[in-house]
């Protein structure tokens, strides 16, 4: 299972909601993702360490996805 948010900016607290967000969606549906990605163009460099500390992967270039 794979949980995405996109946003248009992100910032150190918006990585952290969004991990609560997925351990809260895991705990009520019983499900464990596989992966957590935010997609941003906007990523503060904060952000990015704690995403790297939480597993998140962060898209902010298409570049950047790998092809399956």
């Amino acid at each position: 299972m794979i949980i995405c948010e996109i946003k248009s900016s992100v910032g150190m607290p918006r990585m952290y909601s969004f991990e609560r967000k997925i351990r809260f969606y895991e705990k009520r549906h019983g499900r464990k993702a596989d992966k957590m990605i935010v997609i941003s163009p906007m990523v503060d460099e904060r952000a990015k360490a704690a995403a790297k500390e939480l597993g998140i992967v962060v898209y902010s270039y298409a570049d950047d996805v790998e092809e399956l």
